[in-house]
């Protein structure tokens, strides 16, 4: 049987502790739970569109790890700022959009998701426990992979889900840029719809954070 493999979603590391953190994690699992760990910009590298790249993979993977760390701290703000329901900010700390994006394609595909997430993180989108899932929360660094109990809570869920998800056969590769609107099936109208809220929930999170900058994330992952 072939090697699982599971899609890694995390952002560029910007510090030399997450680069840390996210090799020691792709060692962890190929080499002590058995399965091919698959991460943007470091084994996966597209030649167009990244998001194109980043379905493709997503949807032939078997499972999907995301790891949400801090990518922006709002020191003040607000939350629905000029509404009846406003609220302060104060120290929220926010991940990448693409951690938002990643995920709701994931659940769109009906891949099993694992969720890691940096301790003080700001829950919100899929980056919370659901029902289907739940979200692991870690200090991020190499010690804390060493935790036992984080070893068996990952083999727990490759053995029951990842596993599962990798005996079935695997989709065809969708071309989505080259598809007519009018061939789009019903479960491609659902992975758009998916992958929309997650945008809409990335950009919502942004917006707070820094107003006005929207413009900028669509084509950067860094």
């Amino acid at each position: 049987m072939a090697t699982p493999r599971v899609f890694v979603s995390m952002g560029t590391p910007y510090k030399p502790e997450l680069i840390e953190f996210r090799d020691a994690l792709e060692s962890l699992l190929r080499d002590r739970c058995g399965v091919d760990p698959r991460i943007m910009l470091k084994n996966e590298y597209p030649s167009g569109s990244p998001l194109e790249k980043i379905a493709e993979t997503i949807r032939t993977c078997d499972g999907v790890i995301v790891v949400a760390n801090e990518r922006k701290f709002v020191e003040s703000g607000f939350e629905k700022r000029g509404s009846s329901n406003e609220h302060l900010l104060k120290e929220a700390r926010y991940t990448t959009a693409w951690n938002h994006i990643e995920s709701a394609l994931a659940y769109a595909y009906g891949v099993p998701l694992y969720i890691i997430s940096e301790k003080g993180l700001r829950a919100e989108g899929l980056i919370e426990s659901k029902a289907d899932w739940y979200v692991l929360e870690l200090e991020f660094n190499t010690n804390s992979l060493h935790d036992p109990l984080v070893l068996d809570s990952l083999r727990a869920w490759i053995d029951h889900r990842v596993k599962t998800k990798s005996s079935q056969p695997k989709p065809h590769k969708i071309e989505l840029l080259s598809v007519r609107v009018a061939d789009f099936t019903v479960h491609d109208w659902i992975v758009i719809s998916a992958l929309a809220v997650g945008l809409m929930l990335a950009g919502a999170a942004l917006e707070h954070a820094f107003p006005g900058m929207l413009d900028v994330i669509g084509h950067i992952r860094a």
